[in-house]
């Protein structure tokens, strides 16, 4: 269900030594006036085509740039252009050429590359600074607070606890972040929210603030629906449903993007979304494109709120641009939906044990990168007890029904269980 595109190496491709170790700029030339920003630009199973692009933030020229990151053992750089790309180990170090060293402020120079293996750079550097231009050369960012944990919830308020994030320099504040929004700023590791509406879901992850006003990656996000409701989300006798699907493989060879749904008034009309789809193999619920669903990077103008990815953000890809969708339109209920054409061989073997199978995809629709962006799940079995791409000979009858009451059991009465 991926589009794979093959990526051809340009005349400039450069031959790769093995190792190679390249020092790191002055202060003069650090990062806090400039950004590096990835961009997977194509996959072809064996191999990927990747993209990076340093830009002058600042007020004064750049003479050089030196870009370095770490990436997971197994994935390499094959090719690349525009750049000497050096590694040693799993750690590479890219450095501009004679001609695109300088930059002037407001510029942006990019380099491309051709590499093997699944993983995603991690760790990045430029000119020894952070890649986002936030921070302070040799003063890093505090680590991300512990999950929030909820207690005292009542029909308009909950109490919001986290164990306390690290930082080399001391932790000034955390950031509140209800839905994805700032809601309060707090010097010490419990906050009570209150003002809310009863019965209903919201979602709470924290930041914490160094002091050197450096912020770091967002705590898990936990859960919480305010008493005085149950009904689950479910729209009740007479309401109207206005449901359409969007599919994660639609962002390669389609270019339709979350954000389409808001520039094409589509968000305006909708009430529930089908995000499709996960796969069903070895009994459970699993990713269906890890890079469509939360590695791929977006630009601010491809964004649903107009703020590009960083490099290091705990969550990219389709499921951010959700969450930001359901930011600007809380109204929108978002459904997992698993299965599909493509992938409905797993389920005959899946429903042998329906209460373990149940638990599987509770835990990824509820992992605590996205906890917060899905409202329930859609189970697309194609079909049960009959053919579609492939053929359901070894289901009982009742599978299909048994099934369903070990998800409804699973997910409780909070959460939409639908069938397509």
């Amino acid at each position: 269900m991926r589009f794979r595109h093959k990526a051809a190496a340009l005349a400039a491709t450069l031959a790769l030594p093995l190792a190679g170790l390249v020092g790191l700029a002055s202060p003069a030339q650090a990062a806090a006036s400039a950004t590096a920003t990835f961009e997977k630009t194509s996959d072809w199973g064996s191999g990927f085509g990747g993209k990076w692009t340093v830009k002058n933030t600042g007020t004064t020229s750049l003479s050089s740039w030196t870009v370095e990151w770490d990436f997971p053992s197994g994935t390499k750089v094959t090719s690349a252009w525009d750049a000497t790309v050096t590694n040693s180990a799993d750690h590479w170090t890219a450095k501009n050429v004679g001609w695109n060293g300088t930059l002037a402020p407001g510029a942006s120079v990019s380099f491309g590359f051709n590499g093997s293996g699944p993983g995603s750079p991690s760790n990045c550097k430029l000119n020894g600074g952070s890649c986002d231009g936030t921070s302070v050369p040799g003063d890093e960012a505090p680590s991300a607070p512990g999950t929030p944990t909820a207690s005292n919830i009542t029909d308009t308020s909950v109490k919001l606890s986290w164990s306390a994030a690290t930082d080399d320099k001391g932790v000034k504040n955390y950031d509140v972040l209800r839905d994805g929004a700032k809601v309060a700023t707090v010097t010490g590791t419990t906050y009570t929210d209150n003002g809310l509406t009863k019965g209903t879901a919201y979602s709470y992850s924290v930041k914490a603030r160094d002091t050197a006003d450096q912020t770091g990656p967002a705590s898990g996000a936990v859960k919480v629906t305010t008493t005085g409701g149950g009904d689950g989300g479910n729209p009740g006798t007479g309401a109207e449903v206005k449901m359409g699907y969007f599919t994660n493989w639609g962002v390669y060879g389609r270019n339709y993007h979350v954000k389409n749904l808001v520039t094409s008034g589509s968000a305006d009309k909708i009430t529930h979304i089908n995000y499709a789809f996960g796969n069903v193999q070895g009994g459970k619920c699993t990713i269906g494109d890890s890079y469509a669903d939360y590695d791929k990077a977006y630009t601010a103008d491809q964004s649903v709120d107009g703020v590009a990815d960083t490099w290091d953000q705990p969550l990219r890809g389709n499921f951010n641009q959700l969450r930001k969708l359901k930011a600007k339109y809380p109204n929108i209920k978002i459904l997992y939906s698993f299965g599909g054409w493509t992938w409905s061989g797993g389920f005959p073997d899946a429903v042998k044990n329906p209460a373990a199978f149940a638990k599987s995809c509770h835990d990824l629709v509820e992992d605590p990168r996205w906890a917060d962006v899905f409202d329930g799940i859609d189970l697309d079995w194609e079909y049960p007890n009959a053919c579609g791409l492939s053929c359901d000979e070894t289901s009982a009858p009742n599978a299909f029904s048994s099934m369903m009451k070990a998800m409804r059991a699973e997910f409780g009465q909070d959460y939409l269980v639908t069938a397509a």
